[in-house]
């Protein structure tokens, strides 16, 4: 951020609260997801880049958090399956994002086997042992079956409104 230019006059507001959505994918990169992995990749690095930027200016009041979540049961993963992690709750992952900001927790990573486990794994250990985790937990064959949010066809979609 050119924060000269942001915020040319009296700077932001020192209260607030920035929460960044992303995904465990965006800490780990998955297979047969990988536009997904990589846009959320950089919804992590932005997240860390405005917090240092927000640190750096002494805006302690300004918050940021990120959620990176596993698979939520929404819909949007449609066919997923995973064999040894849980796809998570919706009502659980709104609970706990609502927890954390009060808490002003900075990262959010669902479940615990990826906050203990998996990021400690990539991050410390060489490639081949990450990828073997990878496939022992069953993340490499999670997208195997995905089928995704069917959209409602046009003509179906007009006929529901008709009804109404």
């Amino acid at each position: 951020m050119d924060y000269p230019r942001f915020y040319p006059r009296h700077g932001p507001p020192n209260r607030g609260h920035i929460v960044t959505i992303a995904s465990a994918a965006g800490l780990s990169g998955s297979t047969g997801l990988v536009d997904y992995s990589a846009s959320k990749f950089g919804a992590v690095g932005l997240n860390e880049a405005l917090r240092r930027e927000l640190r750096k200016h002494r805006l302690s009041g300004c918050h940021t958090t990120v959620v990176c979540p596993y698979f939520i049961n929404t819909g949007m993963f449609q066919g997923v399956k995973s064999s040894i992690i849980p796809i998570l709750n919706e009502d659980y992952v709104a609970d706990t994002i609502v927890n954390s900001i009060r808490e002003n927790r900075e990262i959010i990573i669902l479940p615990w086997i990826f906050h203990y486990v998996m990021i400690p794994v990539s991050a410390l250990c060489p490639v081949g042992l990450t990828d073997f985790m990878h496939d022992l937990l069953g993340i490499s064959s999670t997208m195997d079956s995905f089928i995704g949010r069917q959209e409602v066809p046009p003509e179906e979609h007009d006929s529901r409104k008709s009804s109404d």
